[in-house]
């Protein structure tokens, strides 16, 4: 009996090992392609995290710079109203 298995499975893998290697191939491919989309979004996950890093800098670096030519233009205000009341 299992002789006989043995050899169901031999003639059916000779007579059938075109759509075996096919199907291996697709499955390794299939497998293939899912690790690099993993990849890609941890590649996604940490671009969007230096993304927002650099958001974030920016935005403080803008705020200071803001903060500082609005102290310079009430400066400049305060410096041209004494100079028109010496007049």
């Amino acid at each position: 009996m299992l002789s006989r298995t043995i050899e169901t499975l031999k003639y059916l893998i000779l007579e059938y090992r075109f759509y075996f290697l096919s199907i291996t191939l697709l499955l390794a491919l299939l497998i293939y392609s899912y690790n690099e989309t993993l990849n890609l979004n941890k590649r996604l996950i940490e671009i969007n995290k230096e993304l927002y890093q650099q958001q974030v800098t920016f935005e403080r670096r803008q705020k200071a710079y803001d903060e500082k030519a609005k102290q310079q233009r009430e400066k400049l205000e305060r410096m041209i109203k004494e100079i028109k009341l010496k007049e």
